[in-house]
This record gives C-alpha cells, structure tokens and sequence, in this order.
C-alpha cells in the first residue's frame, strides 16, 4: 500500500470542485433595477422611499421588503397578506419591464465573466443560489448562462436567506461534497445562509465583510484565492 504524504492528502480533501455563487450584487449590479421598481410603487403608494433606504433590501425576499417599507420606512401596519401578494406583483411587473430593456452592459460587473471563464477552463462548477424569482431571467439578459452548472433559484426552495436551505440545495445540485464548496455573497443575510449550509463564505463588497474572506469587487477574486480559503 503506498503511503500519501500528509500534506498532499490534505490538498487533495481540500480540492475545490464548486463555487455557489448568489446573483445580484455578486455577477451583477440589478440593484438600480429593484429600485427605480421599488420607487414607483412606493410613489403610488404615497410612501417614504429612497436608495439608501433600499440598500437594506439586499438579500430580502420581496414581502419581507414591503413590509419593511410599511413598518419601518413609514410606520403604518402591514396590508393583507393577499394586499401583500397584489403589491409585490405589481412591482414584480415593473421590475420586468425593466429588465427586458437591460443589456449584459447594462448588468454584468467587471470581472464577473472573466472569473465563470477561469472556473469552467478548470472544470469546477459554478452555480447560482439566487434568492428571486428572476435569477433566470437576469442571467438569460446577462448573457453568461452557458458558463454556469446549474441555477437555483426562490421556485426551488421553501425558506428564503438567511436560512441555509438554498445553499445546502445548490450544493446537493453540483454534487460535490460542502467540504470542496465555497459560496460567495454580498450581503450579511446570504453569509449567514452560507454558513448555515456549512461552507467557506467569500462577501463581495462592504456589505459581506463579515464573511472568511472578503474582496472589495469580483474582479479582485480569483480561483486560486478560493482554494487557499479551503485550505484554512
């Protein structure tokens, strides 16, 4: 029986094999989508709103976001649940007229696509866990899909961020153990969510500075930086 050094046995269970990727603020900037929708549902409204106020959105589900802005942006009670369904919906729809005139110009970050390239060339998989219901959508106008394994997405899950669900569901869909797995997220909910499912965390901006490892943009990320934080 032939003895492995330690030290390569350790490379070895520390090989990266996938890299769990959250869609938004990570591969790319739909921020000032979500808020000009945001906006003018809330100018219909007759309620308080404005982009710092939607920067506390970032990893929301969408009524969770409107019962914020309710409650903590207006101090007036939550609507009805199905009140709630009709107002999400109508800000859904602006969102899409929005996004069907974006370009990958319009989305993709600096770096985003330089990085899935480098991941593929290496087969290690990149997929997305992305908690909206668009993530599809985006990623069709973003034009980088063909560089992904597998997008998961709000229709695949039961619990939103900051629960673990939607990374231990990405991770089970690239079929490779947490061990060889890092997620990468720019907010604090989608950190808690990567820990939760047991991975390495990587936050993207000055939002996700909690996470193991932290980068200003995703153009300052690369492959072998994700390896050495298995390696940790």
């Amino acid at each position: 029986m032939t003895n492995i050094p330690i030290t390569h046995f350790s490379i070895i269970m520390s090989e990266l094999k996938a890299v769990l990727f959250d869609l938004d603020g990570v591969l790319v900037d739909s921020h000032f989508l979500h808020y000009r929708s945001w906006q003018k549902l809330a100018d219909e409204l007759d309620l308080n709103f404005n982009e710092k106020m939607g920067d506390a959105y970032r990893g929301m589900d969408r009524t969770e976001c409107l019962i914020k802005m309710f409650r903590d942006f207006n101090n007036i009670p939550a609507p009805t649940a199905s009140k709630l369904f009709e107002l999400t919906e109508r800000k859904n729809n602006y969102y899409l007229e929005i996004l069907d005139k974006a370009s990958p110009e319009d989305l993709v970050l600096p770096g985003a696509v330089e990085l899935l390239n480098s991941l593929q060339k290496e087969s290690i998989k990149a997929v997305i866990a992305s908690g909206s219901k668009n993530a599809r959508k985006v990623v069709e106008h973003a034009g980088f899909g063909d560089l992904l394994f597998a997008i998961v997405d709000r229709h695949d899950i039961q619990k939103t961020k900051p629960d673990p669900e939607i990374f231990k569901t990405a991770l089970e869909v690239a079929g490779v153990p947490k061990k060889n797995a890092v997620g990468v997220e720019d907010a604090l909910l989608g950190v808690d969510s990567i820990r939760g499912a047991g991975l390495k965390s990587i936050g993207v901006g000055h939002y996700a500075d909690t996470a193991d490892l932290h980068v200003d943009d995703i153009k300052d990320l690369t492959v072998d930086m994700m390896r050495e934080l298995l390696e940790t």
